[in-house]
């Protein structure tokens, strides 16, 4: 595991062989982006149910204002983080799509 400048842990990114030249990679990336929405809104529906949990649990109200802002932190960050891959998949798609469109527009077809 590596770690940043502050010295917190972070896990590197696995790359697969091939990278965009591997056959089949699009749409084992699309099947992967489906997946990670799946789990992204399966955790997120989790986390809300924990909070609620957990706020029931909490009987001190300046406490549950911190454990409610805390909860929020984390849900915003998973709303962050599908958004960024929403982007990403979009970004795919909008390339594949002009390279696509590039044989026509040589040919004069575009």
């Amino acid at each position: 595991m590596l770690s940043d400048g502050s010295g917190l842990p972070r896990t590197t990114l696995l790359v697969m062989s091939g990278g965009r030249d591997a056959q089949g990679i699009g749409p084992l990336a699309e099947q992967l982006a489906r997946e990670t929405n799946d789990l992204l809104d399966t955790l997120g529906g989790t986390i809300a149910r924990l909070a609620l949990a957990h706020r029931s649990c909490t009987p001190d109200p300046e406490d549950q204002v911190m454990d409610d802002d805390a909860f929020a932190w984390v849900q915003q960050s998973l709303e962050d983080i599908s958004a960024t891959l929403r982007g990403l998949s979009l970004g795919r798609a909008t390339e594949k799509s002009a390279q696509a469109d590039a044989p026509r527009a040589l040919i004069g077809l575009g």
